[in-house]
């Protein structure tokens, strides 16, 4: 069939017949075309009704329209959005005037009967948008919809677009200024919908249904303002709380779903890894799996995954079960892999809670097939099960090997099997029971804790302390060394300074440190000086609150009676007594101030 043959004035009549007709079973709209009409820049104008009674007392306002015709193939006839030049000038008058709706008509060029109606509705803050960056071009594109057949859709965008015309050519505010604004007091959206008698529709479905408009109430404007939405931005609502669990498989999830919204579509999302896409009016379910950087997320979403492939079903509780018909994967799904996969995860967590870790395996750094391996050697040796090759310099029995892995440093414990070979056993270090012996600078060797073996850093940087056992490690060893007070207290000091310098200062770093203080101060007799219990544990104590007044009573005692000087500074400093310390300070020799500067005590000068 050939295409027919058409005027310019044909096609243009086409489509204010066509607009027309669809606004004629309306009730609360009346229209005023302009028939062959060459009056620039508008073709008609829209009177707006509070209802169907089309009277001086009902009239709400005037809306300007835009009508144009366009011949198209039978293909762009079933598009639901059309692409549209505009002159520019004409944009920036539409703008000046309150904005118009601009209508185009697609004409199929081979059976003129056929034609399918378009819009936008060009706010003056809208038409800002379309502009921005394109003021020295002759035209710009804007994007169109197409107009629904039903009459209460079509009276919902008339009575929408008119009340936000109004606010004529106010800038907009951008999304990304709105967030950096302190002087934002609301942000409210109002919008309205025609239905049927009789019918309901839930605020949400109004909301993705319609297009929306925003404004900002700020503290400084008297007025409201427009918030700029750009013409492609999608509404989405995002539910978290409050919603059911999910049962898969006979498995129960708890807290574990998330819904997303949109006009197009519902995203559930399970976990941190498993999102299901199902678009409006289909049964095919589109599911994506993402892996978490989390092992213990990694696990649980795993899980979900491998229920869904074989059940094709989820039972939200209290709901009927749904069933996901056809599922569309991403990428190809191999179910027998993905079931040898977790079982690795699960031996990894497994090892790692033995290990005393507490804080999450991030996998996602475990991004080699190299380091994928050595774990699994570190994993088949740990607690002596197998000798592997370390290479060590020296001939000692035992070493100490900090080893980092994903985002942790563990500290292990090798024993010499074959010291030719270099053949170790491997042990978590804070696992071993054996006797520890430590001598510190011109100290002769003595019996003491384990966790004396650390410095200030490795209570910050090592995964595998076990905090809640330090204290019990000094007296388990009591009956053998009855001065462990002393490494005790040496032990103290590094956890204060491990949490003075921790950015994030862990309570149980704090925790530990004034269990151990309380401890060397109710028990330790005379092994320690008294003045020195006493700061060391207030010093502590005022770390994580002020200090009472019987402490602080304790402290003055110290500040005035004692002998020694660096007692009496330290008491002082606690005190807050900043006019005093610096005398103290300066009657201290200097090897004495290097060594009052290194300890915990000093954070508190000012």
């Amino acid at each position: 069939m050939k295409t027919k043959q058409c005027n310019d004035t044909q096609i243009e009549q086409w489509g204010v017949d066509a607009v027309a007709n669809a606004l004629s079973v309306t009730d609360t709209l009346q229209r005023f075309f302009k028939e062959n009409d060459k009056t620039p820049l508008w073709d008609g104008e829209i009177f707006i009704y509070k209802n169907n009674g089309w009277k001086n007392e009902n009239f709400i306002g005037k809306v300007s329209v835009q009508l144009k015709g366009k011949l198209a193939t039978k293909e762009e006839l079933s598009k639901e959005i059309i692409s549209y030049p505009v002159g520019i000038v004409n944009l920036e008058n539409y703008k000046k005037n309150g904005g118009t709706i601009y209508f185009v008509t697609q004409i199929n060029k081979r059976n003129t009967s056929q034609k399918v109606v378009y819009y936008e509705t060009l706010t003056p803050q809208k038409i800002s948008t379309y502009i921005k960056g394109k003021e020295q071009q002759e035209s710009c594109t804007i994007k169109l919809k197409r107009l629904p057949k039903n009459k209460y859709k079509i009276q919902t965008i008339f009575h929408n677009f008119y009340p936000n015309s109004r606010f004529g050519n106010i800038p907009p505010i951008s999304l990304d200024e709105l967030s950096t604004r302190k002087d934002v007091v609301k942000i409210t959206s109002s919008i309205m919908e025609f239905l049927p008698k009789n019918k309901k529709i839930s605020p949400i479905d109004v909301l993705l249904n319609n297009e929306v408009y925003w404004t900002a109430e700020l503290s400084n404007s008297p007025i409201p303002i427009p918030i700029e939405l750009t013409p492609d931005m999608q509404l989405a609502f995002v539910s978290k709380d409050g919603l059911p669990s999910i049962i898969v498989n006979g498995e129960k999830y708890d807290n574990y779903l998330s819904i997303t919204r949109t006009r197009s579509s519902t995203i559930f999302k399970f976990g941190e890894s498993t999102t299901l896409t199902i678009q409006e009016n289909t049964r095919k379910a589109n599911i994506k799996y993402t892996p978490s950087d989390s092992l213990t997320n990694r696990i649980k979403d795993l899980s979900f995954v491998i229920s869904i492939a074989e059940t094709s079903a989820i039972h939200v509780e209290g709901k009927d079960v749904l069933h996901l018909g056809e599922i569309i994967t991403d990428s190809p799904f191999d179910l027998r892999a993905t079931k040898k996969a977790l079982e690795s995860y699960k031996r990894l967590d497994k090892f790692w809670k033995s290990l005393n870790v507490t804080d999450d395996f991030d996998i996602g750094k475990i991004d080699s097939n190299s380091s994928l391996r050595e774990l699994d050697l570190l994993i088949e040796s740990i607690d002596g099960k197998q000798s592997i090759h370390i290479n060590t310099n020296g001939d000692n029995s035992y070493y100490l090997l900090k080893k980092p892995i994903s985002n942790f440093l563990l500290l292990l414990l090798l024993e010499a099997v074959d010291q030719e070979k270099n053949l170790f056993n491997v042990y978590n270090y804070f696992d071993q029971k054996g006797i520890v012996k430590i001598a510190r600078g011109e100290e002769a060797e003595h019996i003491t804790s384990k966790y004396s073996a650390l410095s200030a850093n490795d209570y910050i940087e090592l995964s595998n302390i076990v905090f809640s056992d330090i204290l019990q490690s000094y007296k388990d060893i009591l009956h053998l060394n009855n001065k462990i007070y002393e490494p005790a207290n040496f032990d103290l000091l590094n956890l204060l300074l491990a949490y003075d310098k921790h950015e994030e200062h862990p309570a149980i770093i704090l925790e530990t440190a004034k269990d151990i203080a309380r401890w060397i101060l109710e028990e330790s007799g005379d092994i320690l000086p008294d003045e020195i219990k006493v700061i060391n544990y207030l010093q502590t104590i005022k770390r994580a609150r002020d200090l009472t007044k019987e402490e602080i009573s304790k402290l003055y005692h110290i500040a005035d009676k004692s002998e020694n000087i660096m007692y009496k500074l330290g008491a002082n400093l606690l005190l807050e007594n900043y006019k005093v310390a610096p005398f103290q300070f300066d009657q201290l020799s200097d090897e004495e101030k290097d060594q009052f500067k290194s300890f915990p005590i000093y954070r508190f000068w000012q």
